[in-house]
């Protein structure tokens, strides 16, 4: 029980603390859309964790048998940073709103659009199948009590400091200029293209994919 609930904290403390394209996803989407768009956003990326967990420990050979597809799926998962990344670089518009309002692109369908994004930033990037294959097949031995904590303690961490990430992301929003918010978003921009283009590279190259 307690193995459990250390390894469990210790995984959630890792992944949450490495950086990646997700977590200057989750400031871009809290700071230019406010507080729901970036739940919407952790919520996508989340959902994609949960699905490798559970694929993970109920068919193992079948998370396996995507180490086969680790090229393709990191050549897609390249392209989409990439593309995003280019994006809200040269084209997205940056607006700065007060709070007061309601923005124009909150509604359902833009929330779906976001949760989109997360889940599929998360699942096309190969080093999250890597990581949760690893974590998957080393425990594969241990009862099923054991991974049910380690594994809900984790993804429940990983979930509450990215909700936390969200919720000083959007209180600093209304601190900033539009031009500090432009900044921002150039920075996401570049950091999205930055990490695609090397998961391109790694991929191509056969080498090790991203982290979470």
């Amino acid at each position: 029980m307690i193995a459990a609930i250390v390894q469990g904290l210790g995984l959630g403390l890792f992944l949450s603390l490495s950086v990646g394209p997700v977590i200057f996803a989750i400031i871009k989407y809290s700071i230019n859309n406010g507080f729901k768009a970036g739940i919407s956003f952790v919520l996508g990326v989340s959902f994609s964790d949960i699905l490798f967990v559970l694929t993970g420990n109920l068919a193992t050979s079948f998370i396996e048998g995507l180490e086969d597809y680790k090229r393709s799926i990191g050549i897609v998962g390249g392209i989409l940073l990439v593309g995003l990344g280019v994006y809200g670089l040269l084209f997205k518009k940056t607006r700065l709103s007060t709070g007061e309002e309601k923005p124009e692109m909150f509604r359902t369908h833009d929330y779906l659009k976001i949760w989109l994004t997360g889940f599929l930033m998360n699942t096309l990037n190969p080093g999250v199948i890597i990581f949760w294959l690893g974590v998957c097949v080393a425990n594969s031995a241990t009862s099923v009590m054991h991974r049910l904590i380690m594994f809900t303690l984790c993804l429940g961490f990983v979930l509450s400091t990215d909700i936390f990430k969200v919720f000083v992301s959007n209180k600093i929003r209304h601190k900033l200029t539009l031009n500090n918010v432009v900044i921002l978003n150039k920075i996401a921009g570049a950091s999205m293209v930055v990490f695609g283009m090397v998961l391109l590279y790694k991929v191509l190259f056969d080498a090790a994919g991203l982290g979470h």
